[in-house]
């Protein structure tokens, strides 16, 4: 049985880390759902529930050891056991963690390995295909219409590429089209980048788009302007540079959060901090932070950006990099302020990905 839905019980479970909740019906018995979605946060998911009693029993009666940390992960498990409901995580080899307790649940190899085809089977069709620029951009040309699915809120709508020849320069096709989405940026136009399926000729593109009308529009549609999306590679009309936000989304977009993450530079771990804040990326906090995320406090700041002075590194070797960095910042009813911060960064091994070990602001 596979759905996929924007707001369920079952993302109300997730979404809160309710683990306390009773059950609803005695059919719920010895089932597990696999539910697939793109940030811890999102309303968007894709779901398998199977009835399976040996697979149920053995993630149930498994010892659990604890950990020290919890991989990331955009797959679920959700399972009632005593009348509770339970949520765990799997990681790319099936291996199952216990996100309140911080413990990792023993399951054999076998029971792994069908985890791992359960989710490889709906990571397919929740995630899009990850393209270079100039294959997107053949499948996609100038005034090529197609549908735009965000993979936060699942809200879809049809636009249409009017110009680009680094990314695509794209506006809504109708004033309902513009209508939602502006929907999905929380009805006030923003240049955060999202994390967007890019519907086209049945297939579906994995990309990123910002959410600013700029520039010059043409359709009637009451979007004043176009905005922009990006493919893997694509790089700026101006600095004719890649964007590291838009990348990273474009990334996520396709299931490859992580992975992309884990082989960036240390300069670009750091500059990915600012990301995160900027676009209330907990998720991808997480992935580079050592510490706590929830310790750093998003939501407090209204914007931050990274300065244009440029500081010498204090340290540049194989497992440790560290670098003052200049950055302004505005909190909540509070002024601007500059600051400089010592960034530390560390890696345990040169195919390892590099984690911020001091952030500002915990």
């Amino acid at each position: 049985m596979k759905k996929k839905f924007t707001l369920t019980f079952i993302a109300l479970c997730i979404l809160f880390n309710l683990t306390a909740l009773p059950v609803f019906a005695k059919d719920d018995q010895n089932q597990v759902s696999f539910i697939v979605k793109a940030s811890s946060h999102s309303l968007f998911q894709s779901i398998t529930t199977v009835q399976s009693d040996t697979l149920f029993h053995e993630i149930v009666q498994a010892k659990a050891t604890p950990v020290t940390d919890i991989p990331f992960s955009h797959r679920y498990l959700l399972f009632i056991e005593n009348g509770l409901v339970r949520i765990l995580i799997a990681d790319d080899v099936g291996q199952l963690f216990d996100i309140q307790q911080n413990t990792k649940i023993n399951v054999k190899r076998q029971t792994s390995q069908t985890i791992v085809d359960h989710f490889n089977t709906l990571q397919s069709d929740h995630f899009g295909t990850i393209l270079y620029w100039e294959d997107a951009s053949e499948m996609i040309p100038k005034y090529t219409s197609f549908k735009i699915t965000d993979l936060e809120t699942g809200l879809s709508f049809n636009a249409q590429r009017r110009a680009g020849s680094k990314h695509a320069d794209v506006q809504p096709l109708t004033h309902q089209d513009t209508k939602i989405m502006k929907t999905i940026y929380g009805e006030k136009w923003s240049w955060n980048r999202r994390a967007i399926l890019v519907n086209v000729n049945n297939q579906v593109l994995a990309a990123s788009m910002h959410g600013m009308p700029h520039g010059r529009g043409a359709l009637a549609n009451g979007f004043p302007g176009h905005f922009c999306i990006h493919f893997k590679g694509s790089t700026t009309h101006r600095s004719k540079n890649t964007d590291l936000s838009h990348q990273v989304m474009a990334h996520k977009a396709a299931g490859l959060l992580d992975p992309f993450i884990k082989q960036l530079s240390a300069e670009e771990v750091i500059d990915l901090f600012f990301i995160a804040i900027n676009q209330k990326e907990n998720d991808i906090l997480s992935i580079i932070y050592q510490g706590n995320a929830n310790e750093v406090p998003i939501e407090n700041i209204v914007a931050i950006r990274k300065m244009e002075k440029k500081h010498r590194p204090v340290k540049e070797k194989p497992f440790i990099y560290q670098i003052p960095v200049t950055f302004k910042y505005r909190v909540k009813d509070g002024p601007v302020i500059e600051e400089t911060f010592l960034f530390t960064v560390l890696r345990k091994s040169p195919t390892d990905g590099w984690k911020l070990v001091h952030v500002p602001f915990k």
